[in-house]
C-alpha cells in the first residue's frame, strides 16, 4: 500500500532539487500604476520610488469625489513589463511599512497581486492587519496596528505538487516576527495562479467631513528572496542602486 506522506515527502523533495519556474530574485524595480481608482481626481499626489530602499505614497487636498483613489506599484524585472508569478514561483517577500492619515479610518496599504481577485496582505488605518481574496488563504492578526508606526510584514510561498492536489501550496504571513504558521491553498490551482502580478498598493477613502484629511504610505527595505530550504530565514537584500529615486506627481496634482 502507498503511503500518501511518503508520496508527499517524494514530491516536495523534488520541487526543492528542481528548477524554480522563475527566480524573483530577478525583480529590480516597481512600475507606477497611479490613480487604479480614482474618485478623487483633483487631489494633490506624490509618488516617490527608490526600489528597493523606499517607497512613498502621499495624497492629500482631496476635494469632493466619491469612495476612494488606490495606487499601485508592480514588480518588474525589465523596466517595461510586470513580472508574472507562476505557480510553481517560490517567494520570500519582506518589508517594513508605515501608514498614517488625517482620519485613520478608510487607509489601507500592503501587499497586493492580481489575478482573478485580488490577493492582498494589508495593514488597515482602523488597525486590522489580514490577508484575504483571490487565492490567497484568509487570515487575520486582528486589530493590532497602530497607524503612524512602522512594522515589519513578510510573506513566505511555498510551491506544492501543482493541480493534482497531491501536496498543496503553502503561505505562511508574518507580522511583526509573528507567524501564521504555512496556510495550504485550497483554489483548483492548489496555489498561486500562473501570470499573477503584484507589488504593493495604497488605497485613500477621504473623509469628506475632514478638509486636512491625508493618506500617507512609507514602504521601506524590501527584501525578496527564494525561500531556503527548511528554514524561512535568510533573505538576500536587493543591491540598491544609488541616485535614482523619482518622484511622480500626477498631472492634476495642484502645485
Amino acid at each position: 500500500m502507498i503511503d500518501i506522506r511518503e508520496v508527499a515527502t517524494f514530491l516536495m523533495a523534488g520541487w526543492l532539487t528542481a528548477p524554480a519556474v522563475a527566480d524573483v530574485t530577478e525583480i529590480n524595480d516597481v512600475l507606477i500604476d497611479a490613480r487604479n481608482f480614482d474618485d478623487y481626481p483633483d487631489s494633490t499626489l506624490v509618488i516617490e520610488e527608490d526600489f528597493p530602499s523606499l517607497i512613498r505614497v502621499e495624497e492629500s487636498a482631496f476635494g469632493s469625489g466619491g469612495f476612494a483613489n488606490r495606487h499601485r506599484l508592480f514588480y518588474t524585472s525589465d523596466a517595461l513589463s510586470r513580472y508574472q508569478f507562476d505557480n510553481q514561483t517560490a517567494f520570500d517577500i519582506s518589508m517594513r511599512i508605515r501608514l498614517d492619515g488625517g482620519t485613520e479610518d478608510g487607509k489601507e496599504a500592503g501587499f497586493y497581486f492580481d489575478k482573478f481577485g485580488e490577493p492582498r496582505f494589508i495593514i488597515k488605518g482602523n488597525g486590522e492587519v489580514a490577508a484575504f481574496d483571490g487565492a490567497f488563504p484568509f487570515f487575520s492578526f486582528g486589530f493590532v496596528y497602530v497607524p503612524g508606526s512602522t512594522v515589519t510584514m513578510r510573506m513566505v510561498y511555498t510551491p506544492g505538487s501543482g493541480g493534482d492536489f497531491v501536496v498543496p501550496a503553502t503561505i505562511e504571513y508574518f507580522y511583526e516576527g509573528v507567524g501564521s504558521g504555512p496556510i495550504a491553498f485550497g483554489n483548483l490551482e492548489n496555489g498561486m495562479i500562473d501570470g499573477t502580478v503584484g507589488g504593493f498598493y495604497a488605497q485613500f477613502a477621504p473623509d469628506d467631513g475632514n478638509p486636512d484629511d491625508f493618506g500617507s504610505v512609507e514602504i521601506r527595505d524590501v527584501r525578496i528572496a527564494v525561500p531556503t530550504p527548511g528554514t524561512a530565514i535568510g533573505l538576500s537584500l536587493l543591491g540598491l542602486r544609488a541616485g535614482r529615486r523619482r518622484r511622480f506627481r500626477t498631472p492634476s496634482a495642484r502645485a
